[in-house]
């Protein structure tokens, strides 16, 4: 009995180190090997080689060389290992004033984290990443229209009334994508406020960044240190950067929205500005969404605000702008993510 249990010891032991070593393996897969290849310039110092080695003896996966220049040479990166399996060659000149150009950048001696950096964006972005433009929240031009093409998927359920954590919840999975969620914006949901508006048929990031907005809250796409794209929510306060609530028109406002200007007889007297929005925007058939936190700010309610107009054809677009503007609000078109029109309703006071 103590033989096999010694046998079975040594087998779970060989088994471990088996599996340990494999995630090692992985995990360096995981870090593609960069070697570099500095060619020296006119004037550089040769006694400055050797601080230039030892800045990358301390960089992981790495390796350098020095050598003298051949003729004309520039900086390039290639990939010398395989789509799935990459190991990239960087050719870097090492300039008269003794710094470090490669492709996209230029380092000193002790520049160790900003070059840490470079490594780190090329191992995760590829050697298209180094010299893409950034254009928006940090993302690449196409890793933007990615997230945009997520946006742009239409919401199917019924959003007014419910609670504002949970309509959230379902419009992210409409993104595909991980989301990282702040404390405030976590202790926002909990509030348990309810959406006010129907978002049911416009595009889940114009809805979105509606739902959130009375809540304090803001979203915006973002990438984490190992690529992966994700959706950020956090108060409004905290982010420099957030997705709108809505686009601005293409084309005339006619074009947009030619149902706003087609005319009809009108009396207003002495009403409520919500029943007015009640008898008008099914008309339209288009979407209202309101700016609920300057209607607050503001103190205005379209449940109070009693409106006229007088008696006299009119097109939709001018009775809606004369009844708004008496009770302190403006209209403004916008489109969703596939250019679906509505109209974004805000306070004429900032």
């Amino acid at each position: 009995m103590r033989r096999s249990f010694l046998t079975r010891t040594f087998t779970l032991a060989g088994l471990a180190a088996v599996l340990l070593a494999g995630l090692e393996a992985n995990q360096l897969q995981a870090a593609p090997r960069v070697s570099f290849e500095l060619v020296t310039g006119n004037g550089f110092p040769l006694n400055a080689s050797r601080k230039w080695i030892d800045l990358f003896k301390n960089l992981e996966s790495t390796s350098v060389r020095i050598r003298g220049a051949r003729g004309s040479e520039t900086t390039t990166v290639e990939n010398v290992g395989t789509a799935s399996s990459p190991s990239y060659h960087v050719v870097g000149i090492l300039l008269g004033d003794n710094r470090l150009r490669l492709l996209g950048d230029e380092f000193t001696a002790n520049d160790r984290a900003k070059l840490a950096a470079w490594i780190k964006k090329l191992r995760i972005d590829g050697v298209d990443g180094l010299t893409a433009v950034r254009v928006a929240f940090g993302l690449t031009s196409e890793q933007l229209v990615s997230f945009h093409e997520r946006a742009s998927q239409r919401l199917t359920f019924a959003t007014k009334g419910q609670r504002a954590g949970d309509v959230t919840r379902q419009i992210v999975r409409n993104l595909q994508a991980p989301f990282d969620v702040s404390s405030a914006a976590r202790a926002a949901f909990a509030r348990n406020e309810a959406v006010d508006d129907e978002l049911r048929g416009l595009t889940s990031g114009t809805a979105l960044a509606a739902t959130l907005r009375p809540l304090g809250l803001v979203w915006r796409p973002s990438r984490r240190d190992d690529g992966t794209l994700v959706v950020v929510i956090q108060e409004a306060a905290s982010s420099d950067e957030s997705w709108p609530i809505g686009w601005p028109i293409k084309d005339t406002p006619y074009s947009t929205a030619p149902k706003l200007f087609e005319n009809l007889k009108v009396e207003i007297l002495d009403t409520p500005l919500s029943q007015a929005i009640d008898a008008i925007q099914p008309r339209l058939e288009l979407p209202f969404l309101f700016d609920y936190n300057s209607m607050a700010r503001h103190q205005v309610d379209p449940e109070t605000s009693k409106i006229n107009f007088p008696a006299k054809r009119a097109s939709y677009k001018r009775i809606l702008d004369t009844v708004m503007f008496q009770a302190g609000l403006k209209t403004e078109l916008r489109l969703d993510e596939t250019d679906q029109p509505f109209l974004w309703i805000s306070t004429t006071k900032r």
